[in-house]
């Protein structure tokens, strides 16, 4: 699976936003972008796949709930939308609005 690189890049993003987070290190995970241009600006290559593009730097309070759902931007889901044993929940494909 030669998708396993990015998807070993998230996994690290993660535990760099753990890592910072028990140190009292604020991540946003900046996602208002327009990936061409992210590549122009720091002169990323072709070949090259952007993953994440992230802030770092000490807060003096960590936010009760996310920024997103505070704005609005977003909702919660709900657990049972995310979680499923043993197979995949065909019922999220209904719960999934059309794009």
């Amino acid at each position: 699976m030669p998708e396993t690189a990015l998807y070993s890049a998230v996994c690290a993003v993660q535990n760099l936003w753990l890592a910072a987070r028990a140190e009292g290190i604020g991540v946003g995970w900046v996602s208002i972008l327009k990936p061409n241009q992210l590549r122009h600006a720091l002169k990323i290559p072709r070949h090259i796949t952007p993953v994440a593009y992230l802030c770092l730097g000490y807060v003096d309070a960590f936010a009760t709930e996310p920024d997103l759902e505070r704005a609005g931007w977003e909702k919660r889901a709900p657990l049972k939308s995310v979680l499923a044993f043993d197979r995949y929940d065909s019922n999220w494909d209904a719960e999934r609005p059309t794009p």
